[in-house]
């Protein structure tokens, strides 16, 4: 059980780390920088959705997994999904990296978030070692 609370906790703080993303582009609001895209109508795209649900959403999914199943096949799932997910965060990361207007505390928010993934990879691999 002391894998599955950790590996519980690290999703936690994954999707806090993303709310905590989105909140550092829109705060910029307060300092007067326009943070609305040039293309926008007033519409949210399917793109936006489709990442709320992969990030914010999807997690939910994965805690239940980890507290209510725990078969095998349900680990290396879950070891894989969080491999895709530190692939995502890193190339998010690196992404960051490039843009010289790369906000400083979305850098070193990235860079937590994609260490706390790495993290969770560990303690699914745990989870499914101690699972066979």
């Amino acid at each position: 059980m002391k894998h599955q609370i950790k590996a519980v906790i690290l999703w936690i703080i994954i999707i806090i780390g993303m709310v905590l993303h989105f909140n550092y582009h829109i705060g910029d609001i307060f300092y007067g920088i326009d943070v609305v895209r040039p293309e926008a109508d007033g519409t949210v795209p399917n793109s936006t959705h489709i990442i709320r649900g992969l990030f914010y959403h999807l997690p939910i999914i994965w805690i239940l997994m980890i507290i209510y199943l725990q078969h095998k096949i349900v680990q290396i799932i879950l070891l894989i999904i969080s491999i895709i997910y530190t692939t995502a965060h890193g190339m998010h990361c690196f992404g960051e990296l490039s843009n010289p207007k790369t906000d400083v505390s979305q850098l070193s928010l990235l860079t937590l978030v994609l260490i706390v993934s790495l993290l969770l990879n560990f303690e699914h691999f745990k989870l499914l070692k101690n699972e066979s």
